[in-house]
């Protein structure tokens, strides 16, 4: 079986990662891409794309400057880390951006009092939401999720940090319902 999108096959669209936030549950594992990337002694291949805030991509940068500073001073060998081409998200979240074929429309929400973290909308046939880490959503994000909202969602996909209760930073399954 051949997976199609927009007549390429699977193996044409060029894998993407788009990033919710910069907290370690959402970054830790960059380092590790470098393992689904072909090995390469001169670090010469494609790297992934990974789609971010520039607020996000601040954060990586001092957390692994060894991932995005890829200048080599004489002399320096070369590191096998994973090869990654970072792309910034702007701050206007009602411009859409694709990754991977996809179209994808980043929801801002509200992830503690005063952080914003950003969920997605993406599909054509059906839409789907994917949103992480949040306890509460802006007017604009919770109409695109609504029943009446302009996505008209097939699936929505939230976050959901414990069975019962309640906490600060995230949805509970009683809030997620």
């Amino acid at each position: 079986m051949v997976l199609e999108s927009k007549g390429r096959t699977l193996e044409e669209i060029q894998a993407s990662i788009v990033l919710t936030h910069e907290h370690a549950d959402a970054v830790l594992g960059l380092d590790d891409i470098r393992v689904v990337q072909p090995h390469s002694p001169t670090n010469d291949i494609d790297p992934t794309v990974i789609y971010l805030t520039q607020y996000a991509m601040d954060s990586v940068a001092s957390k692994f400057p060894y991932l995005v500073w890829k200048k080599l001073r004489e002399g320096q060998e070369v590191r096998q880390v994973a090869q990654l081409d970072w792309r910034i998200i702007e701050d206007d979240y009602d411009k859409p951006f694709v990754a991977s074929g996809l179209k994808f429309v980043p929801l801002p929400v509200m992830h503690g009092e005063d952080y914003i973290c950003l969920g997605f909308l993406f599909g054509e046939k059906s839409k789907v939401a994917y949103i992480s880490d949040v306890p509460r959503f802006p007017s604009n994000t919770e109409y695109v999720i609504s029943k009446s909202g302009s996505g008209q969602l097939d699936l929505l996909i939230m976050d959901c940090l414990y069975k019962k209760g309640s906490h600060t930073v995230h949805l509970c399954l009683p809030q997620s319902m």
